[in-house]
């Protein structure tokens, strides 16, 4: 009986989680994050050069988990890196394509990245993390991937905050006012913030999308560094070191994956089922197929498709037996 009501409340808690996680690609679909062009693919460029230095990149492999439109891996790839792109929404990763039609470009969810273990140099997630079901799960995934020796890079909002406040103060003004019916007085407001953030004015509809990641996303989560160093420590990360964001409102957070990263290998892009984990997933010309369990995903305008609202069988299978 209780292994019965495990399994129950596991499928439960899968079906939230999808819920939740559809309705967060609907929204990100709808309202992408900011675009702010040549600026501020040059100040991310920039930003990141401090903690992934020139000789550190070039060359290497990288996941950009939330990549979003793709400005911030443009200034990756700028400096001579080799990028993988997943986002869990098809419109941003369609701008993405344009901005870096050299990047591979994957549809997918940060929770279940479609990637075997050890598969990247280095992994970045950059404000993304926060806005998913399960934040550390997230987390493990991204340390999961990272060989031995490379880079893991977080951006997430700070526990210690007034944003922490104001986001969930906000809740009742989200379920009574749709964003595309806030006025443009009022997203003029956040003109001064983006200006002092970015040194550029962003028109109405980028203030309005960055309206809808910071107040009327679906999810946010905000988490200290200490509860962050916490999870690499359980994850075999090595902390680096932390930065404070505009006015604190989230850290960077950088770790090492504990091993030695022994001589340069060019990496390949490997996919994985998402169903099964066996890789590599068979390429065609319109799809990548599994060939121990068949799962598909399907190739739509160079992007990959990977299927986001998977049970886990495997732990709903251990939580019925145990």
């Amino acid at each position: 009986m209780d292994a019965h009501f495990t399994a129950s409340r596991l499928e439960r808690d899968r079906n939230m989680e999808s819920a939740l996680q559809e309705k967060t690609r609907r929204h990100y679909d709808k309202y992408h994050f900011i675009e702010g062009g040549s600026k501020r693919i040059a100040w991310w460029r920039e930003y990141l050069s401090e903690f992934l230095p020139g000789q550190e990149i070039q060359d290497r492999l990288i996941l950009d988990v939330g990549s979003s439109i793709g400005e911030i891996s443009r200034g990756l790839l700028d400096r001579g890196a080799r990028l993988v792109c997943l986002d869990v929404s098809f419109q941003s990763l369609s701008r993405c394509r344009e901005t870096n039609p050299e990047a591979n470009s994957i549809q997918g969810t940060a929770l279940r990245l479609p990637f075997p273990n050890g598969s990247f140099d280095h992994a970045i997630s950059i404000g993304v993390l926060h806005h998913t079901p399960d934040c550390r799960r997230g987390f493990r995934e991204l340390a999961r991937v990272t060989a031995p020796g490379g880079t893991v890079l977080v951006f997430l909002y700070n526990y210690w905050n007034p944003y922490n406040v104001i986001y969930h103060a906000f809740k009742p003004v989200r379920a009574l006012v749709p964003l595309d019916r806030v006025p443009r007085p009022a997203l003029a407001l956040l003109q001064p913030f983006v200006i002092a953030h970015l040194g550029q004015k962003l028109d109405h509809e980028e203030l309005r999308n960055l309206l809808g990641d910071k107040l009327w996303t679906p999810q946010a989560t905000f988490h200290s560094i200490s509860e962050v160093r916490r999870w690499a420590s359980e994850e075999g990360l090595v902390f680096v070191r932390s930065k404070k964001f505009f006015l604190g409102y989230a850290n960077v957070m950088q770790f090492k994956k504990a091993g030695e990263s022994g001589p340069f290998i060019r990496r390949k892009l490997i996919l994985a089922c998402a169903n099964c984990s066996f890789a590599p997933m068979q390429q065609r010309e319109l799809q990548c197929v599994c060939p121990r369990c068949s799962l598909a995903y399907d190739v739509e305008n160079g992007i990959v498709k990977c299927p986001t609202q998977l049970s886990n069988r495997e732990e709903l299978a251990a939580a019925f037996h145990s």
